[in-house]
């Protein structure tokens, strides 16, 4: 599990960095929010295949092996999202997104992922 949302972490935050910046030089969310959701999807997609067989090999378990990757793919898919969202919405809302989406972003990506996990384990396993 510490995998998992680490994973997700480190799409979300290197996301957010990009919206931060993008939004301080005025550059509107538009013009990167699908190539950037593509990339947390497509990061997320690399992680899972590669940490398959991984898990497989480690454990000798199928169905835990399913259960993480697929963990991994949708928890990094999401947190790019998040990431791309929340300092969009502090922004909008006067807030300065910068000090504000790190920490927010951090919690809310670590809940989902533990909920992630949890779920498709509740359903796999």
């Amino acid at each position: 599990m510490p995998a998992i949302v680490y994973m997700a972490d480190a799409v979300g935050t290197q996301t957010e960095v990009l919206v931060v910046r993008s939004l301080s030089a005025g550059i509107p969310l538009r013009d990167f929010f699908f190539k950037e959701a593509a990339a947390g999807v497509l990061i997320g997609a690399l992680i899972a295949v590669a940490f398959f067989p991984f898990c497989f090999v480690l454990y000798d378990q199928a169905n835990l092996a399913v259960t993480v990757s697929l963990a991994l793919f949708v928890s990094a898919s999401v947190a790019g999202v998040i990431a791309l969202v929340l300092p969009w919405l502090l922004s909008r809302s006067g807030a300065d997104p910068a000090f504000g989406s790190g920490l927010l972003a951090t919690v809310i990506q670590d809940l989902l992922s533990i909920v992630i996990y949890l779920a498709l384990a509740t359903v796999i396993m």
